[in-house]
């Protein structure tokens, strides 16, 4: 007997976003032993460096990572910061709300999507039962004032339940949280934290981080510079980087008078004198309030822009590491016999989304990676100076780099050679390949900015090659 329409929606469910990806925790990384730690690592001293340097502070994080005793496969994990601290109001919102924050803008930003670190109070909720502590040192008022707050998330409403909160005495700003873990496992391979963590600092030479791991052995990294990055500026959209829902969502919440004033406010490239040319194309009324725009002109007005030649979108609000702060970290790090850098010039890809390619080349000392003691060829992938530890063989870095003949630069073995190669992608809106932000997609412009940048530098370590090689005969003919 066919059922009736009300009994098939009896069931019928609305999740918030903390219940969904409660069922769907791959999709926030948390899918192997070795790669959720790494993603906790990743989302908790990203927040830490960021906090830092909006409030203009060199970073300073402690991490600390130790076992339950008696149960072997049970963290616990502490990590502080130096930052200006969060205030009692808005700590369980950063900590358990997911798609809150402040980084939905189109600025360069090393996260964009506001689930980092709600992300990873919900999986350890998840794993452990256990709830998040959070000491906060913040000023208020010009005083400095303390709390430590312990909390579960409310998954079903995506917010925070407090538990326990004591206004405490503390002697600076900054944030210490900590977690208890399960379903993860520390590792010292190429995927696992203590690596994440190496390449941050190369990524990022101005941060020092003092890391203890679960065997009690203490690792600190100093910083190679003592600068904190400018930070970027927020930048509008280009016409040839959007798309008909843009246009309609911008229309929706515009507060302009007119679709000429609305589009040359909030696009950039775009002139009085351009709104009378897709006037003039179009036939669609530029004096018309935004708030009246239908799909349909939207779509128009988009095909116009692809008719159109603009400039290409401005780039003053990308800001790269630079070759210099990327030659400090690589030397700090890798101590190599040979440091090549590079900085490109801004391109776009798509027509209309800015970027730029850094890239650098370390030879011998430390530079590669050490697997069943052969020394063995790396490639350290960044987006925006993050670390990209996780899916590889679908990024677009790995792509433009191993389709390189580096016979063709005097490196016949390169799987085996003692080389690491640096790549950072900087773009307001990095293309990744999934919601985990792990890989980014193969655009022709990024593989091919990849692949010259690579290029140039392999044509200088075949140049140090061949003087090492004569070299070398030099001194056999001698003997």
């Amino acid at each position: 007997m066919a059922q009736q329409a009300s009994e098939l929606f009896e069931n019928f469910q609305q999740l918030s976003p903390a219940e969904f990806f409660r069922k769907n925790r791959q999709m926030l990384g948390f899918s192997g032993k070795i790669t959720s730690l790494t993603i906790v690592f990743h989302e908790l001293i990203t927040n830490s460096i960021d906090a830092a340097e909006e409030a203009g502070i060199l970073p300073e994080i402690d991490v600390e990572l130790r076992k339950v005793e008696n149960d072997k496969e049970h963290y616990i994990l502490r990590i502080s910061d130096n930052g200006p601290g969060i205030p009692e109001d808005y700590i369980m919102k950063v900590y358990c709300s997911m798609f809150a924050g402040s980084k939905f803008r189109n600025i360069q930003s090393r996260g964009q999507q506001g689930l980092g670190c709600s992300g990873c109070v919900l999986f350890s909720q998840m794993t452990t039962g256990k709830p998040a502590r959070v000491i906060s040192g913040y000023k208020k008022d010009g005083q400095l004032k303390g709390v430590k707050l312990k909390f579960h998330m409310d998954v079903e409403k995506n917010v925070g339940n407090l538990l326990e909160k004591d206004e405490i005495e503390v002697d600076r700003t900054g944030v210490s949280i900590e977690l208890h873990l399960k379903e993860v496992n520390y590792s010292m391979s190429e995927q696992g934290a203590f690596e994440y963590i190496r390449r941050t600092m190369i990524a990022n030479p101005h941060v020092k981080i003092t890391f203890r791991d679960p065997t009690g052995h203490k690792y600190i990294f100093k910083r190679a510079a003592d600068v904190v990055p400018v930070l970027p500026k927020e930048v509008l959209p280009h016409p040839k980087g959007v798309s008909a829902d843009d246009i309609k969502n911008m229309a929706k919440n515009s507060d302009k008078r007119s679709y000429k004033s609305m589009l040359t406010s909030e696009l950039s490239r775009m002139s009085a004198k351009r709104v009378e040319e897709i006037q003039e194309l179009t036939r669609i009324d530029m004096k018309k309030r935004p708030r009246n725009m239908t799909f349909e002109e939207a779509e128009t007005i988009v095909k116009c822009f692809e008719t159109m030649k603009f400039m290409a979108p401005p780039t003053d609000g990308l800001i790269p590491i630079g070759d210099e702060q990327i030659e400090k970290g690589i030397r700090q790090i890798l101590k190599p016999e040979l440091v090549e850098t590079i900085t490109r010039k801004p391109v776009t890809y798509k027509g209309g989304v800015a970027f730029i390619i850094e890239a650098g080349i370390a030879y011998g000392g430390d530079a590669g990676r050490i697997v069943n003691a052969q020394k063995k060829s790396e490639i350290m992938r960044f987006a925006n100076r993050v670390p990209l530890s996780f899916e590889k063989g679908s990024c677009a870095i790995t792509q433009a780099l191993e389709s390189i003949d580096w016979k063709r630069y005097g490196i016949k073995d390169f799987e085996n050679a003692p080389i690491t190669l640096f790549v950072n992608m900087i773009s307001t809106q990095i293309p990744y390949n999934s919601t985990g932000k792990q890989s980014i997609a193969p655009e022709p412009e990024i593989l091919h900015e990849i692949r010259q940048s690579m290029m140039k530098l392999a044509r200088k370590v075949e140049r140090y090659l061949r003087k090492q090689r004569s070299k070398a005969e030099i001194e056999f003919s001698k003997s």
